[in-house]
C-alpha cells in the first residue's frame, strides 16, 4: 500500500545492477559504510561545516554529489593536483 520512505534503505552497498545507484542522498551510515569510515566521523564532519548535509526532521542525509566530489578532491590531493 503506502511505503515508508522515511525507513533506512535495507539494499546492500554493492548493488545487484552492476553498481547503479539512482538515489539522490544517503544515510549517514550508508555513506560511512561506502566510504569505510565510521559514522561518528561524518557527523563530526558535518558538524563542523567541513560535509555538507541535509536535515530533514530526524535524519540527517548526505547527497550522493556530495561523497563524490569529497573522493575527486582526494584523488586530487593525493596526486599532487595533477588529474589523467
Amino acid at each position: 500500500m503506502h511505503q515508508n520512505r522515511s525507513a533506512p534503505a535495507t539494499r546492500p552497498v554493492a548493488q545487484a545492477d552492476g553498481g547503479q545507484d539512482d538515489r539522490l542522498a544517503y544515510s549517514v551510515a550508508e555513506a560511512a559504510r561506502r566510504l569505510d569510515v565510521s559514522p561518528m566521523t561524518l557527523y563530526r564532519e558535518i558538524a563542523a561545516g567541513r560535509l555538507p548535509a541535509i536535515r530533514l526532521r530526524d535524519r540527517v542525509l548526505i547527497p550522493r554529489v556530495v561523497l563524490e566530489r569529497l573522493v575527486e578532491q582526494a584523488i586530487v590531493a593525493g596526486s599532487g593536483g595533477d588529474v589523467a
